[in-house]
């Protein structure tokens, strides 16, 4: 091989390297002001949608926070599968609750991958919830695939090495396999919703009672 063609290998190689960069964040969609972190009595309010760098906010958030939390609310639309992979480590590391409540919170795409980060994971007032695709339902968890600007397909390598990781380390054999079945079979923005007593007996939830 001459030095032009040593040159060459090694642009494309990078070039590679880039495009495959720019595929992992491409498929993390941001809609609205971002993350949006309030103290509540007992509790930590996560709502908004995550962004590029809201990990990270998170984590310099708890870090700083004058009381240790034990338990983070979730009302999130989702947006950015990496940031919410950050911050359910997070969670798991510190051995903090999550809960979001089927009443009053969604907790969709994204952000039910930050709530399987929680050791314990509760979610309360589900059971009126009837498992599958319903164009009524706007609250609860909600399940699909990532996608890249729009295409379910082509962030299909961001989820099988980023998500599907992530998610059978955190949750149960039997959580795992319905949220990873859930979402490789939903290639749309229709979420599948959960309910209640099925994210208990999956393991997905570890209880239904909302904190007091």
């Amino acid at each position: 091989m001459n030095l032009r063609q040593f040159i060459l290998t090694l642009f494309a190689l990078i070039s590679a390297s880039l495009l495959s960069s720019q595929a992992l964040y491409a498929s993390e969609a941001c809609k609205g002001p971002g993350l949006q972190i309030a103290p509540q009595d007992g509790y930590v309010y996560l709502s908004g949608n995550l962004c590029a760098g809201d990990g990270q906010k998170f984590v310099q958030y708890m870090s700083a926070a004058s009381e240790p939390y034990q338990i983070v609310r979730l009302n999130l639309t989702g947006g950015a599968g990496v940031e919410a992979v950050k911050i359910g480590r997070y969670l798991r590391n510190h051995e903090i609750t999550t809960w979001t409540d089927g009443k009053s919170d969604i907790c969709a795409s994204a952000c039910n991958r930050v709530f399987a980060g929680g050791s314990q994971r509760i979610y309360s007032h589900a059971n009126y919830i009837q498992t599958g695709k319903n164009p009524q339902q706007h609250r609860g968890l909600g399940y699909h695939h990532p996608n890249n600007n729009g295409d379910f397909l082509a962030a299909d390598d961001f989820y099988l090495r980023v998500i599907a990781p992530y998610l059978k380390e955190m949750l149960p054999p039997a959580a795992y396999q319905w949220v990873y079945q859930a979402d490789q079979s939903n290639l749309t923005y229709q979420m599948i919703w959960l309910n209640g007593r099925q994210a208990l007996e999956l393991g997905i939830a570890t209880g239904s009672q909302a904190p007091r």
